[in-house]
């Protein structure tokens, strides 16, 4: 039985970080193909949670924020995704901002551990949303990061 909390998000049980991210990847992984419409979603509320290994630097704290910004409030936009990954791909210049204390009042320990699908893609939707209230203070940074963006892609992207 785990006993350890992860230092990263605090979830409770989880054995630390790596029973955390043993946890997340059993939850929501590649063995579960019934959940890939809100994998991406899922993994960049982890991120957001765990700023130590997913972001470090400030394109990748930038990506994560970014990506749930789209996931959250552009339902996914796959070109929106496209755009993000090939500004950040650039020379693009960024400030990583100052860590926030809080990170969200829900974390992957929060998951349904045996649940349907549909339960694991509300989860995931409910989860996220509660990381993005965490970061309130960052959405005007997100929007901006996603303006740059959606620009440099241009094709009719907006945001």
């Amino acid at each position: 039985m785990a006993t350890g909390s992860c230092p990263d998000c605090g979830a409770p049980g989880v054995d630390g970080r790596e029973g955390c991210q043993a946890l997340f990847d059993e939850t929501f992984g590649p063995a579960h193909p019934e959940l890939a419409a809100v994998r991406d979603l899922a993994f960049d509320a982890y991120c957001m949670q765990h700023l130590e290994r997913y972001c470090r630097s400030a394109k990748s704290y930038a990506a994560h924020l970014t990506r749930l910004c789209c996931g959250l409030e552009y339902r996914g936009e796959p070109r929106l995704y496209t755009a993000i990954q090939k500004w950040l791909n650039g020379s693009v210049l960024l400030e990583k901002p100052a860590l926030l204390p809080f990170l969200g009042k829900l974390t992957i320990a929060d998951a349904p551990a045996v649940g349907t699908a549909e339960a694991r893609r509300e989860f995931a939707r409910v989860w996220a949303e509660s990381v993005w209230a965490a970061y309130a203070s960052r959405h005007g940074l997100a929007h901006g990061w996603l303006e740059a963006a959606a620009k440099m892609a241009g094709r009719g992207i907006s945001v």
